[in-house]
């Protein structure tokens, strides 16, 4: 026999030597995916059919895990569904963004993106509209960088996008506690391979690892001493205006948002950007840190106070926003970041949404404080309503969707500001997370033990309401709901449908939500208000309810062949209903159909028969004709 050259079998060594590792990698990763190791981090998963009868995808909303590594809260994204299979006659929107982007502190019925679609579906009612949000708390560009190809996979026709306030402390930030160091190519090829299991449990272990050494040490955890998400990312808390970690979240900024245009332009996908807002006026800063021979921001902050008070309010904005600028706790983005956006949205003919001048303009002396924010810098439910409103217009100004745009079917904004559902308890959720918000470091000194709810006794039913939610005690629908129900017995039926409306707009996807609006507007006879929630309840879900009532309502109306049709629908669904089956008797005398009428009646007889009024049917189906 003769032997293998020893070259040849060298080269064989040497190649089983370096593909061991490949398939070692191949069989763990295999076996984790068998084992369902790790989490689904996928940006889009399929909805469940609770609450539609359509193939609907959702943000995931766990999705927060592929950015915060550590244990302790992590941030939601919105409940955003939309169509699986985008329609023909589809105009699919999505917004990128941190947290003013996601609406917080509110329920989802502030958030600006709600506005905007509901605008977007008036101007377009032969269109499907769906502008869907995908804005996390505390991420930055990297994230939103991160999401694009997955957005891009969903067809969309336009993406939105507010960001930047975030750069420094949000996930992977120059200066956050979530960082990987300050290459921006590991940051990226770490968020690729984040995707492989064998990547997830290796992260997994690092952490652990970490935790048990941080349980070794004195010291606390920093999730225990900064109990607020916007505590914990601070990793670096004073960082001088133009100094190198300032330079280094500028550039990652301007290159990530050169990525996202950069997708989106090669996929053909108009991109919308927006100008950040910061309040300025009645939010001093944070961290008066010296920067050579400028003066530290406290002390510019004060200047522009007195410039205020003196009524120079053109020298009193600059001062402002100096001093914003200045603050070396970097919440707020510089007016240098809106910069980067205007420019390189210049670069690649992205059009920008002028958002400073919208808030100016609506802000007493052009200057925002107060009147539209919260506290630094989340906008409050005007502020929201503006958002939608700028975004709308700009939409409008650079002919997304369409070119011509009907002025016929544009309602102007105030009507929308009337007519659009934010209710006491909403404020209140908002105000009550404001305060929790402030009862911490920053706002505090990290020392200070928490009082907010300490002596807390709410004002009114909403706030007892809100409070309880906060608390978890109630979810938000629920909350809504005991309100609704608490106006009804008071006898403000107007004010029980608001809190239903404001239900539907937080989540116009679930059709349970417009059965209870309904339900109310019945028990006031408000028949013809009610029927458009009951068909918009139909197109999400098929429910004997829904067809029940329609039914009964074209029934009352002397419409007994339109009522058939969806009482003839809501049977099978409810065979033991004893109303539907009274309801159903009488549609079919009233067309003729006299057999049907006797066979259904006997089913009522047998099920019911001590059921109101059913000796008076019994006379009516046996008098002759």
């Amino acid at each position: 026999m003769s032997k293998v050259p020893a070259k040849p079998r060298r080269l064989f060594i040497h190649l089983v030597v370096l593909l061991l590792p490949v398939a070692f990698f191949l069989l763990l990763e295999s076996g984790l995916r068998y084992a369902d190791y790790g989490d689904d981090l996928r940006l889009f998963i399929p909805a469940s059919k609770e609450f539609s009868d359509n193939e609907y995808l959702m943000v995931n909303p766990e999705i927060a895990r592929r950015y915060f590594s550590s244990e302790g809260y992590r941030p939601r994204p919105p409940g955003e569904y939309f169509l699986k299979e985008k329609p023909e006659n589809g105009y699919r929107a999505f917004v990128l963004g941190g947290s003013s982007a996601a609406g917080w502190p509110y329920p989802n019925n502030v958030m600006f993106s709600r506005l905007l679609n509901r605008r977007l579906a008036d101007a377009f009612p032969e269109r499907h509209v769906e502008v869907i949000n995908t804005a996390l708390a505390a991420v930055n560009s990297f994230t939103l960088n991160d999401f694009m190809d997955e957005i891009l996979e969903q067809k969309p026709d336009a993406i939105l996008i507010y960001a930047g306030h975030n750069e420094f402390y949000g996930a992977l930030g120059a200066g956050s506690t979530e960082s990987l160091g300050r290459v921006r190519w590991v940051v990226k090829t770490y968020l690729a391979l984040l995707h492989f299991k064998t990547v997830q449990i290796l992260r997994d272990a690092v952490n652990q690892s970490g935790r048990w050494l941080a349980g070794l040490t004195a010291d606390k955890n920093k999730q225990d001493a900064y109990p607020t998400l916007m505590g914990r990312m601070i990793g670096d808390a004073s960082i001088p205006y133009g100094s190198e970690v300032y330079q280094l979240a500028k550039r990652h900024f301007q290159e990530n948002l050169r990525d996202i245009f950069t997708k989106a332009r090669e996929a053909g996908v108009p991109v919308l950007a927006s100008e950040l807002v910061s309040n300025v006026r009645d939010h001093r800063p944070f961290d008066a840190v010296k920067v050579g021979d400028q003066l530290p921001a406290d002390v510019i902050f004060e200047w522009a106070k007195l410039l205020d008070k003196e009524q120079m309010y053109d020298m009193a904005r600059s001062a402002y926003y100096w001093a914003k600028d200045m603050d070396g706790l970097r919440f707020r983005a510089s007016e240098e970041f809106n910069e980067v956006i205007q420019q390189t949205a210049a670069e690649f003919k992205v059009p920008v949404v002028p958002m400073k001048a919208y808030f100016e303009a609506a802000s007493p002396q052009g200057i925002i404080g107060a009147n539209l924010m919260l506290e630094h810098l989340h906008p409050n439910s005007d502020g929201y309503l503006l958002m939608g409103e700028a975004f709308f217009r700009g939409m409008r100004q650079h002919e997304f969707i369409s070119v011509t745009w009907d002025e016929s079917k544009i309602k102007p904004f105030s009507f929308y500001v009337q007519q659009w559902a934010i209710t006491e308890l909403d404020r209140a959720l908002g105000a009550f997370r404001v305060m929790q918000l402030k009862d911490h470091w920053p706002f505090t000194p990290p020392s200070s033990p928490s009082q907010v709810f300490a002596t807390y006794q709410p004002q009114d039913k909403a706030e007892e309401l809100a409070y309880k939610s906060i608390k978890e005690e109630l979810s938000y629908f629920q909350a809504h709901a005991e309100l609704a129900a608490y106006y009804n017995e008071q006898g403000q039926p107007e004010r029980a449908f608001w809190e239903y409306q404001a239900l539907i707009n937080a989540a116009p996807h679930d059709h349970e939500r417009y059965l209870a609006a309904a339900s109310l507007l019945l028990q006031h006879k408000q028949y013809e208000l009610a029927i458009p929630l009951l068909q918009n309840a139909l197109s999400l879900k098929e429910s004997s309810t829904a067809n029940k009532w329609i039914g009964q309502i074209y029934l009352y109306q002397n419409r007994p062949q339109e009522a058939l049709t969806f009482l003839e629908k809501a049977q099978p669904m409810a065979p033991d209903d004893p109303q539907l089956l009274y309801n159903l008797v009488g549609a079919y005398g009233l067309t003729g159909r006299q057999d049907d009428a006797h066979r259904v009646f006997a089913r009522l007889e047998t099920l019911a028969p001590d059921f109101p009024r059913l000796d008076q049917l019994r006379q009516l189906l046996d008098k002759p004709e």
